[in-house]
């Protein structure tokens, strides 16, 4: 059994305007250090399997077909460590 953190964010090139009303915000705290804030999404699931070729298989399939948009969206994987959870 593994455990798999997937990230999903925005393309570079796709407008985040939830990021924008964040930074909006976020300046008017006063925190002009902080810029480019980008919003996406983490999923946290276990995939009953060990071999690693197959964990990505079913990673990019659910990640592809179900998770994402992959129009405007894009992904990334880890598996986590026990310890991390």
């Amino acid at each position: 059994m593994k455990k798999i953190e997937l990230i999903v964010t925005l393309q570079e090139q796709v407008l985040d305007t939830q990021g924008e009303a964040l930074d909006r915000a976020v300046a008017e705290l006063g925190h002009n250090e902080v810029s480019n804030i980008r919003v996406g999404k983490v999923l946290y699931f276990d995939i009953a399997e060990n071999d690693n070729e197959k964990i990505e298989n079913i990673v990019k399939q659910l990640a592809e077909r179900l998770f994402t948009n992959t129009v405007i969206e894009t992904y990334e994987y880890k598996i986590l460590d026990r310890e991390t959870f």
